[in-house]
């Protein structure tokens, strides 16, 4: 894809700049105007994070997103699998889902911070509304502590929708949930016996993934004379 190499060949020859505009606050406007500009000439729908590095060896990486759409699959990973070898930076593909939430079950989590609001992921619930089989889609409702307050916000459903997605990664995201009014957003009651922590979501999403596969096998075995 030439759009693509062309892409990379600018960040190269510019990745010094990109540094010092993320490190040092360098001409950062004007830096990240033309890294986007390049970026929309690969997609205008493809969007990115910058992760910092955890140590001073580690580099920072740049995560390519599509926020689920599928149709962009492609030239996401093109990204990934095309990027030169940089000095200060690497290419993923994807929200991946973290791999630690040690900290969201214990609720010491910071607050995410949308808009003007803020919202803690351990404090956001779930509960089951629908799973379909055969799409292997889920309907959820979700919970949260304001709901009341920040309903109106018109972009608390994208926000939520990249919160559920940084927990179940951008690929899980697609196959099991994929559209926004599969998520239902409501107040937490009272009484919340019975609702799950968002953070469990990908364990539940596997354990109905593996009874229902498993149900399936055992049909299988009750009319197969020969097993």
């Amino acid at each position: 894809m030439r759009a693509i190499n062309t892409f990379w060949n600018y960040f190269k020859k510019n990745e010094q700049e990109i540094v010092y505009a993320i490190l040092l606050g360098i001409n950062t406007e004007e830096v990240f105007f033309q890294f986007e500009k390049k970026l929309t000439c690969v997609s205008k729908r493809i969007s990115y994070v910058i992760k910092c590095p955890k140590n001073s060896q580690d580099k920072y990486t740049i995560i390519f997103t599509g926020a689920g759409y599928s149709k962009l699959f492609a030239k996401i990973i093109a990204l990934e699998e095309q990027a030169p070898t940089l000095e200060h930076f690497t290419a993923q593909a994807f929200i991946k889902p973290y791999e630690d939430v040690s900290k969201y079950q214990n609720g010491s989590d910071a607050a995410v911070i949308c808009d003007n609001y803020e919202i803690k992921i351990s404090e956001i619930q779930i509960a089951l509304m629908d799973y379909n089989i055969a799409t292997k889609q889920i309907k959820i409702n979700l919970y949260l502590p304001h709901y009341n307050e920040i309903k109106h916000d018109d972009n608390l459903k994208s926000n939520i929708d990249w919160i559920v997605m940084l927990i179940v990664g951008e690929i899980a995201f697609r196959k099991h949930i994929k559209h926004i009014k599969h998520i239902q957003l409501n107040q937490v009651p009272q009484s919340a016996i019975g609702l799950l922590s968002l953070v469990e979501l990908p364990e539940f999403i596997d354990y109905l993934y593996k009874i229902n596969s498993r149900k399936k096998t055992n049909l299988v075995s009750s009319i197969n004379p020969n097993l």
